[in-house]
């Protein structure tokens, strides 16, 4: 069976397969539609996965955008975020950035991290299954092949993620990441 997919943001280089959409009127974009303006033109329950490749940074209300995913996302369905790490050179140059990532900025809307609090209802929260912060690019469903990355097999990269609050908190400027990467996971209370 093939995934419905929505690639968000996608510019011209769309996933092969998935539905785009974008603000921009550029090849391969499926639907134009200002993407900070909610809801979607989407029924609920739409797709079976949602892709957020650098993306996400760009629009302005995080958690209307993880409610209006959790809307258009089937049961059991997965959330893929790439974005920017923080101390990205990448996220510091585009001047239409406007969410800072961290490897701790999707624990405000899943259930099942110990984390102090959420910014969305906890039946509209999702199951965190993968967060990582990568030096050059991070492995997702839609990159078969990644750049070359000495800081993954020197063992930079897994240490790092061994220690993630470690490093964000006393090490990334020193050695500044590229890239967050999430999955998330719809799950309704009967499936958690």
């Amino acid at each position: 069976m093939n995934e419905h997919i929505l690639d968000v943001g996608c510019g011209s280089s769309k996933i092969p397969g998935s539905v785009g959409i974008d603000h921009l009127s550029l090849p391969n974009v499926d639907i134009i539609h200002n993407l900070d303006e909610l809801p979607w033109p989407f029924k609920d329950e739409q797709f079976d996965r949602i892709v957020f490749s650098h993306s996400i940074s760009h629009l302005s209300n995080l958690p209307a955008v993880m409610i209006e995913c959790h809307r258009i996302l089937k049961n059991n369905g997965f959330v893929e975020i790439v974005a920017p790490h923080y101390t990205s050179d990448n996220f510091n140059t585009d001047p239409t950035h406007r969410t800072h990532m961290g490897i701790r900025s999707m624990n405000y809307f899943v259930n099942n991290v110990d984390f102090g609090y959420r910014y969305i209802d906890a039946e509209k929260c999702f199951k965190l299954i993968k967060s990582s912060i990568s030096f050059r690019e991070e492995a997702t469903s839609w990159r078969k092949t990644t750049k070359s990355n000495p800081f993954r097999w020197s063992g930079i990269e897994w240490l790092v993620n061994k220690q993630p609050r470690l490093y964000e908190r006393f090490l990334c400027w020193v050695l500044p990441a590229s890239e967050v990467y999430f999955l998330l996971q719809k799950r309704t209370d009967s499936n958690r």
